[in-house]
């Protein structure tokens, strides 16, 4: 079991629009079942957001790495920029 945070880099707004959190959410429900993933609970703030889950089938740094990797990619590709999106690797507790 997982507490996961992770923040936009400079502490910037990543989930800027209603639409980012659905994108965002959508691929999360994604992985549930190819990577057995469980989630028990998630908040997803402007900057950060935080999830409360469990790995069954695939180790976290895989889910979190490609969770992470595909946002970026349609983070930077709408809003017309480049470079990090997420400071720094997620943090797990």
């Amino acid at each position: 079991m997982y507490h996961v945070i992770s923040r936009g880099n400079n502490r910037e707004h990543i989930l800027k629009e209603s639409s980012d959190k659905q994108y965002f959410i959508d691929h999360v429900k994604e992985f549930k079942n190819p990577f057995g993933l469980k989630i028990f609970g998630y908040v997803l703030m402007d900057n950060h957001y935080h999830f409360l889950l469990q790995t069954t089938n695939k180790p976290l740094h895989t889910i979190m790495h490609q969770l992470n990797n595909r946002y970026s990619k349609y983070f930077n590709k709408k809003y017309l920029r480049s470079g990090h999106v997420f400071e720094g690797r997620y943090k797990q507790y």
